[in-house]
């Protein structure tokens, strides 16, 4: 979701109430049809819609940019469909100027259609190069040019709810896959849900592809995710054969295949699951949920199979969450410079710091932010380091074939058998 990432931002309420055809219009309306010169007025597109944890964070931003510069921004939230949303905005010649937006599906072909530039030498010339953490300037990089400027980080680690875990029985967080049956079978018997994911969205796209690659390296399956092969190479159906074997084993949480991320966040912070994958763009969600999961909450990563290529449990981490991305309206001469001021200012130390304590982002600048980091899930997160090893985020791997590959793990949340399912992502994933 923030993921996402359409992850990210899949939590932004607001957003999703509103129906694309009601936010259209005003999208088309935000680009003023100043096609040169300097302007008072800068129309952006966000991901950050009312309701996300970050919106607040993002307004202080905008409100002290308008008071010292005196430019308005003009502001259209942005829906699930945001991608296309500006995609139609641009093709009816009301293009924003900036977009904030997930590196995710749709947007990683903006730079090659033309919606946006490249934002290499922006990065040199406002004096972000040494200011941006090299990775995330990385993750960002598409056929050697950079698509936009890095901005929310996240870590994507398992939840696990210790207290519903020694009620059951389970003194420790599993750290094998054998344990996690285990702890599965004794949870159940206490009347408690296991492991609760959105086997129809995108939270369960990930936990597959997390598990998927128990036996693989990272080369190997950024190569299948990009290009296919999950039936012909060993040691990714290894990986999808251990996915069914967890699910035929219900460590699932029933009907997993039928549920979303909004189902998946509810029942475990309602206390009726005691495990879920989840992003640190939930950190702060969860306090202000008032149940006080966050309290009865340790961070870890999902259990390893014997064999597994990988040391330590693993998570997820990246920097492809919401970034900003220049469109060719924004570069124009005399209005680069107004958006320059407007990206710069979210780069600032002080900014970045409300970011980190406003919606848990894991920063994309180096520095100290430890002191902004007064949520105890972020606290927690920050030190993940020591105890999990990363898998390889599929997003940037499987790019617009997405949604169809979510189509495909649908079933294999169902009933699908190993070679059905790889078979589906081999197709899902030509197109």
């Amino acid at each position: 979701m923030d993921h996402r990432i359409r992850p990210r931002a899949a939590r932004a309420v607001a957003a999703v109430i509103v129906s694309a055809l009601a936010l259209a219009p005003a999208l088309v309306a935000c680009g003023n049809g100043d096609q040169g010169g300097a302007s008072d007025t800068i129309d952006v597109v966000t991901r950050w819609a009312s309701g996300n944890s970050a919106a607040a964070a993002q307004n202080r931003v905008f409100t002290a940019f308008t008071a010292e510069t005196g430019i308005k921004v003009n502001l259209t939230e942005g829906l699930e469909t945001i991608d296309d949303q500006v995609e139609n905005a641009v093709a009816a010649g009301k293009s924003p100027d900036l977009v904030i937006v997930n590196l995710f599906d749709k947007t990683l072909g903006w730079l090659d259609a033309g919606v946006t530039v490249p934002a290499d030498q922006y990065v040199k010339d406002w004096g972000l190069a040494d200011k941006i953490k090299p990775v995330a300037l990385d993750e960002w990089r598409a056929g050697g040019k950079l698509q936009g400027l890095p901005f929310s980080g996240f870590s994507w680690p398992l939840w696990y709810n210790t207290d519903l875990l020694k009620q059951a029985g389970v003194e420790q967080i599993p750290a094998s896959t054998d344990e996690l049956v285990a702890a599965a079978r004794k949870l159940r018997a206490a009347g408690i849900g296991p492991l609760a994911v959105g086997g129809n969205d995108w939270t369960g796209q990930k936990l597959f592809y997390q598990i998927a690659q128990s036996y693989t390296d990272a080369a190997t399956i950024e190569k299948v995710m990009q290009q296919g092969g999950y039936c012909a190479t060993p040691a990714v159906l290894e990986g999808i054969k251990l996915f069914t074997q967890l699910r035929d084993a219900g460590v699932f949480v029933d009907n997993a295949a039928g549920l979303t991320a909004d189902n998946m966040y509810a029942s475990y912070y309602s206390g009726k699951a005691a495990i879920m994958p989840a992003g640190s763009w939930a950190y702060t969600e969860s306090t202000a949920s008032g149940t006080g999961i966050d309290k009865h909450t340790t961070l870890g990563g999902f259990p390893l199979p014997g064999g597994s290529t990988f040391k330590k449990p693993t998570a997820y981490r990246g920097f492809t969450g919401v970034g900003f991305m220049i469109t060719k309206r924004g570069a124009e001469p005399g209005r680069i410079d107004t958006v320059r001021k407007l990206v710069t200012k979210f780069y600032a130390d002080a900014a970045v710091g409300d970011f980190v304590k406003d919606s848990g982002i894991l920063p994309p600048t180096s520095g100290d932010f430890t002191s902004y980091a007064t949520n105890p899930l972020l606290t927690q997160s920050l030190g993940l380091d020591a105890t999990v090893d990363y898998a390889v985020v599929p997003d940037v791997w499987i790019g617009a074939a997405s949604d169809r590959i979510i189509q495909v793990l649908t079933g294999a949340y169902g009933k699908s058998t190993p070679q059905q399912i790889c078979a589906g992502l081999d197709t899902a994933t030509k197109g």
